[in-house]
């Protein structure tokens, strides 16, 4: 079913990261990882055929049932260390449930070794459930600011094994 009359809504978080901007860029560039810190996107799968295609799969517990939910996403052309983004390919949603969305994320350096990231989620409401949308939207954003948190502490906790690792091999090299 396709509603004549639409909306886009965007949600957005931001978070400033204690890492370099080369430390975190290709963390997300790497669509695969993201589920690692987002955990209602189930996976993300870049397919074979054409690399710049992707299947999100997105999987939640909600009003007491589970539910799973996929689509094909567009990746489009990044600019390095600046922006990350895709757009859903229509036809493409799993549950003949057709929520086109896009998104985004932006990175900019704050010092030589700090960044900020602000992930920005778009999507396609029917008028009709504009109203319940936007009522969503605050829990939404909670969900995406808890992600970008996660994010953080991840990125961080990879730098911290890189450095355990060079510290055990200058001492094994001393």
């Amino acid at each position: 079913m396709r509603w004549s009359m639409a909306q886009w809504l965007e949600n957005k978080a931001s978070i400033e990261v204690p890492a370099p901007l080369e430390a975190c860029w290709p963390l997300w560039d790497d669509r695969e990882r993201i589920p690692q810190w987002m955990p209602w996107i189930k996976s993300v799968k870049v397919l074979e055929k054409d690399p710049r295609l992707s299947r999100w799969t997105l999987a939640t517990h909600q009003f007491g049932r589970d539910w799973e939910f996929s689509w094909l996403a567009r990746n489009l052309p990044p600019v390095k260390n600046s922006k990350i983004h895709w757009v859903s390919e229509r036809g493409s949603a799993s549950l003949g449930l057709e929520i086109q969305n896009r998104g985004q994320i932006k990175f900019s350096r704050t010092s030589p070794g700090s960044c900020a990231i602000t992930l920005i989620i778009s999507y396609e409401v029917p008028d009709v459930l504009v109203p319940f949308a936007n009522a969503l939207t605050p829990l939404v954003e909670g969900i995406i600011q808890k992600d970008m948190e996660r994010f953080r502490e991840y990125v961080t906790s990879q730098q911290g094994q890189g450095q355990e690792e060079k510290a055990t091999e200058k001492a094994a090299a001393a």
